[in-house]
């Protein structure tokens, strides 16, 4: 009776290793940040080059530019090839407190799976929608 009790803790001892091996590997892999997450952060880091853009661009007075960043999204740009020409990051923004003069930056993506800033362009230029 004894061994077999021996056994059986040993048995049990090592199931709880292996969950807690399991346990903690998945909560670093859950600590670590997402791919967008990752490039929301390049983007609010590089954001005065993107504003330079677009005041640079704007044919009016700029006073404040602000940012979706909950409209960040990844997407595939065509070509008419199924690859397709590569990927760009795409946010939506607004200009002056006025949600009408809108616009949309794409910025393609580099071998990182960051923003490239030397890329950066309208997607949707800045517009006021009620002209």
């Amino acid at each position: 009776m004894n061994k077999k009790r021996a056994v059986k803790l040993i048995i049990l001892t090592g199931i709880i290793l292996i969950f807690g091996t399991i346990s903690v590997l998945g909560v670093k892999k859950m600590a670590e940040p997402s791919i967008k997450e990752k490039q929301i952060a390049f983007l609010k880091k590089h954001e005065n080059e993107m504003n330079e853009y677009i005041e640079n661009s704007a044919e009016f007075q700029i006073s404040k530019i602000t940012y979706n960043w909950d409209s960040v999204t990844e997407n595939t740009i065509g070509n008419g090839l199924p690859k397709g020409a590569g990927k760009v990051i795409q946010i939506f923004g607004f200009v002056n407190n006025q949600e009408n003069l809108d616009f949309r930056l794409d910025l393609q993506i580099d071998d990182s799976n960051l923003p490239d800033l030397n890329t950066i362009k309208y997607g949707q230029p800045l517009t006021d929608e009620g002209e």
